[in-house]
This record gives structure tokens, sequence and C-alpha cells, in this order.
């Protein structure tokens, strides 16, 4: 624990340090990680107008493109040549040029065959495992030394709204920053359970927190014909689709997750104990407890019949035959329809709770994204002003119709959705204090938050008293657009952020998140193996006795001498 203390620390101070080789205020943007010295910044430039000042003289750095084969791009443009890259090189002399461009469908394995070959472009987006692999083969400069100075107010704060979580995953041994990354949405790893309060209104029951209480309330649910249609047609718990799984990792939309956490079983994470040994989550104890706990609902017919056999599991959640399913906050979308209608009154919750009182979840990685310069880049720097860029200036192209007719996602380079990792947190919050006239709508400070006062004109018209009841019955469906376009976003905030702002939580994370050598090889015989037996020992067609089997079978072979390298690797990043 101590060391990974350390590690934070020194990644936390290596963001802040002045930037050694690029200067306060003209000094070369030059790196020498890079072998050489790049374009200086005009004499004279204010620190402050680092983050997007203009180059004297045109910098070009070169990058590797996803394009998106359904894009309509306007005539007389190409994913080479456009009004964004025009942008670019008319407001910061910037000239992005692209080595190749592959199929954003292809990107990813192109991407792997120029980290293999040692080819890669000087910037680029990576995914978490081509992160990992730039790091191991030392192929990638840190940028902590640029950080200080040409990440822009905006971008800081998205960075380091996801605290040492993400500052850990940007970092690499040594505590220098190697990424900028996009930081996920925290609250979007977070399983809740989604319940019908006009369920238990119906059957005059509370809702459930403990698993007896759940399991007491989806019998009910099961049993008592809630919807009162004299029909036993009702599911108790929802669960996956044939194309879904059990379990996933981070957020996962019906999926059983938190019936598994409530044992402090985290199937597909790895986890580390106290004395820094790894284990796969699925081959635990914990997880043979609870496998044997869900099986139990499966028999007594309180989880859905036809888990992980029907195609569709939305079909009977918008049927209104479900009184219970999981996934994250933003699973108001999800029942926006019924919402809509008025047929359905979704709450969330933390449940079930663990033995100790305690609410478990596993988490989503702080970021699936990376923005990373190579060992050859001579202006890393440039990353941050194009990235800068974006930030300051998307919404204003899609407000004033500037780019009407371009896809920003699908013609900019080093594109990514950049938001503060605790927006939805801040989001409920301010719209609390707003409905409590403790805050006005010129008080808040938006230029961190995209949505948010479009959040607060809507919900002053869809809210009705009492502000901080956020049942069915006290929003407003008079204005049928406003509500279709705004209710389920609103409900995915003020019912699916509740428990994540009111309660408290115990996260865990994912310990790797990378690839090692026999996974290449192994890796999905033994993901197959893994999904196909739980799935049987869930619906009965194997006993709780297959798990000791299945884990013999996951070590002998390929689990064992991956545990091994997971281990390995984990211990270099010490």
């Amino acid at each position: 624990m101590k060391a990974k203390k350390v590690l934070v620390w020194l990644c936390a101070a290596a963001m802040l340090v002045s930037a050694a080789g690029c200067g306060s205020s003209a000094a070369s943007t030059g790196s020498d990680a890079a072998g050489g010295q790049g374009v200086q910044e005009a004499e004279g430039t204010a620190k402050e107008d680092l983050p997007l000042a203009k180059y004297p003289e045109e910098v070009t750095v070169h990058l590797g493109g996803g394009m998106n084969p359904n894009a309509k791009i306007p005539e007389g443009m190409t994913y080479e040549d456009n009004t964004f890259l025009d942008m670019l090189k008319e407001d910061l002399n910037i000239n992005v040029v692209y080595d190749w461009v592959a199929s954003s469908s292809d990107y990813d394995e192109k991407m792997n065959l120029c980290i293999g070959s040692n080819t890669i472009p000087e910037l680029m987006n990576v995914n978490a495992e081509q992160y990992r692999a730039l790091l191991k083969y030392d192929l990638i400069q840190p940028i902590g030394s640029y950080y200080e100075d040409y990440a822009s107010d905006k971008l800081k704060s998205y960075v380091e709204s996801g605290g040492e979580a993400l500052q850990k995953v940007i970092c690499n041994e040594d505590g220098e920053m190697m990424a900028i990354p996009a930081p996920n949405i925290t609250a979007g790893g977070v399983n809740e359970m989604w319940i019908r309060q006009d369920w238990l209104d119906n059957l005059g029951l509370e809702a459930p927190r403990t698993w007896d209480e759940m399991v007491a309330v989806a019998e009910a649910f099961v049993k008592e014909d809630p919807d009162g249609n004299g029909e036993n047609d009702t599911i108790g718990i929802l669960g996956p689709a044939n194309s879904d799984y059990v379990n996933g990792n981070g957020g996962n939309r019906y999926g059983l997750d938190p019936l598994f956490s409530a044992f402090q079983s985290y199937p597909k994470y790895w986890l580390k104990d106290d004395s820094g040994n790894v284990v796969y989550g699925s081959i635990t104890e914990e997880t043979k407890v609870a496998l044997e706990k869900v099986a139990g609902l499966y028999a007594d017919g309180l989880i859905d019949p036809e888990i992980l056999v029907r195609n569709d599991s939305s079909e009977p959640l918008l049927a209104g035959k479900v009184g219970i399913f999981f996934g994250p906050w933003w699973c108001g979308y999800t029942v926006g329809d019924a919402t809509l209608a008025q047929e359905a009154d979704w709450q969330a919750y933390f449940t079930p709770l663990a033995e100790d009182g305690k609410f478990y979840t596993h988490m989503a990685e702080p970021t699936a994204k990376y923005v990373v310069a190579s060992k050859e880049c001579k202006n890393p720097e440039a990353a941050f002003k194009i990235i800068n860029y974006l930030i300051e200036y998307e919404q204003g192209w899609v407000d004033s119709g500037i780019t009407s007719g371009l896809s920003t996602s699908d013609l900019y380079p080093l594109y990514n959705v950049y938001d503060n990792a605790n927006e939805v947190e801040v989001s409920y919050d301010c719209l609390k204090k707003y409905l409590a006239g403790e805050i006005g709508i010129d008080d808040v400070d938006y230029s961190t938050h995209k949505l948010l006062k479009s959040d607060m004109e809507a919900i002053t018209k869809l809210k009705k008293e009492p502000y901080d009841d956020f049942s069915l019955e006290y929003w407003n469906f008079e204005d049928e657009d406003l509500a279709k376009t705004n209710l389920p976003r609103l409900v995915s905030i003020m019912v699916g952020d509740a428990p994540l702002v009111n309660e408290e939580y115990v996260p865990i994370y994912n310990s790797f998140d990378g690839r090692t050598k026999t996974m290449d090889s192994k890796w999905a015989n033994l993901k197959k193996l893994e999904e196909e037996t739980f799935a049987k020992i869930i619906t009965g067609k194997v006993g709780i006795d297959a798990f000791d089997s299945f884990v013999e079978e996951w070590k002998a072979s390929g689990g064992d001498e991956i545990t091994k390298e997971v281990q390995e690797e984990l211990d270099a990043q010490q």
C-alpha cells in the first residue's frame, strides 16, 4: 500500500512541476526525448496564453486515423482535408498529417501492428491495452513537463476530477505523466438496483436494501400480481440476454453484478490482497458462494427464466413485466419510454447491501482513452493544443452552425469526449440546490459543465412540487416535446445518481487491464469456459460443485501462467 501511495504522490507532483524544457513564456517546446528541438513559441507569449498560442512557424505532427465508414463528409472534403484541419492550421499553425487512415473498426488492429513493429505515429489515440503495451516497450515519452503550461484550465479540470485513481493509470512506475486521458464518468461503473416503486406501493412493500429483503420483494413481484392484471406474467429480477454477460467490467446493464458484489465477488477483475498477491476474481471462494446464491434465486423462479436466452432484455422491461433490474445511473434512459408514458415509476437504490451493511461495487477503469506522444515526436505539446482547441470551441461550433454538416467525432484529430469524472454528481448537487432555492441559474460556472445549464432550465419546467421527491407523479408531462427531450436525462441524474451522492459505497477497481503474452493465445478459450460454466451453474444445468472443476481447468489451461504474468506486470509497476 505504501508503494501505491508513493506512486500517486509522484504522479501528482509530475503534473504540477513547471515545464522543464518548455519554459514559462517563450521557451523552446522541443523535447530532449525526441532527439531534437521543436519549434519555439512566439517571442513574448505569456504563460497563460500557451494552451492556445499560435506557433510562429508551422508545426507538423503525424497521426494515425480511424475513419467512420458511415460518416457523412461534405462534398469537397476528406478525412485528411477538412474544415477542422484548416482551423487548426489557421489558428494554431498546426499541420496535421495522417501517416495512415484505417476504418474505425480496424483502427485498433492497425495500431497494434504499429506498436508491434515500432512504427507508431508521433501522436496517437490509444486504448488501455495499447497504452500499457507502449509503456512496457518504452515507445512513448513523458509529457508531464508540458502539463502545467500547455493544458488549459478546462482540460486540467477534467484530468484532476478523476482523482488519484486516474492519476495512477496515466503515470509510469517513476511517477511521470505519460498520457492525456479522457476521464470516464465515475458513476458509469456503479451498478444499482432499479425497482418499480409503483409495484411496491401496490403491494404495500418498502424498498429492499438487504439480500433477504430483496428476495422477499422479488418473490412478491412474481407471485402477488403487482401489476394487477390477474395474470401470472411478471418477472422478479431481470437478467442479461443471450448476447450479454452475467458480469461485466464496469457498467453492465441487466447484468447481475450487485448480486455478486454483495458477497464481495468480482468476476473478471484482477484483485490484489494486502500482500500484493494477485488473483482472478472469477475463481475465488467468494464467487463460488455468490454463484450458489444466484442459482438459488433462479431455482426459486425469482430471476428471469429466460436469462441468457432471450434476444433483448429491454422487451419485457418496456412491456411492464419486470420489477427489478440492475444497471448504472443512466438507466433513466433505458426506462425512458415507460416514464414518458407514465406507466412505471422506477427508482434506484444501492441494493443488496453486504452482511456488514456496506454496498460494495466494482468500478469502471478511470479512463479508456489515452492520447500519447512517441519518443520521436518533437512537439508533444501540440497534442495539448489540439485537445484544448476542441474543448474550448466544440460547443460554440455547434451553437453557431459553423460546422453544420460536419461530425466532430468523425473528423477531428485525436478526438475524445472530455468531461469531469464527477460530472453526474455535480449535476445532481446543483439541480437539488437550484430546486431548493439555494442557488440561482446565474450562480453556476458552466465553463466545464456542458449540459448543466440546459438541465437547470429544463427541470424548472418539468419538476412539480415537492421539489425533493422524484417519484413519477411529481414530474410535469404537459409539454410532450420538452419531456421527451429532457426527462430521461433528468430521471437518470435525479433518480439514478441519488444513491451515489446520498449514500456511501466501497469502490473496487480492476488491478490489471492490460494483456499478457499467454493471454494472446489462451484468453479467449478461458473466457468462454468461464461464461459457459457460470451460465450452467446459475440455470441449474450443473451443480455448484462444477465451480471447483472449472477453477482447476482454468488454472491448468493457462490461467496459472497468466496469473504469474499479471503478477510480474503489477510488480514492475510498483
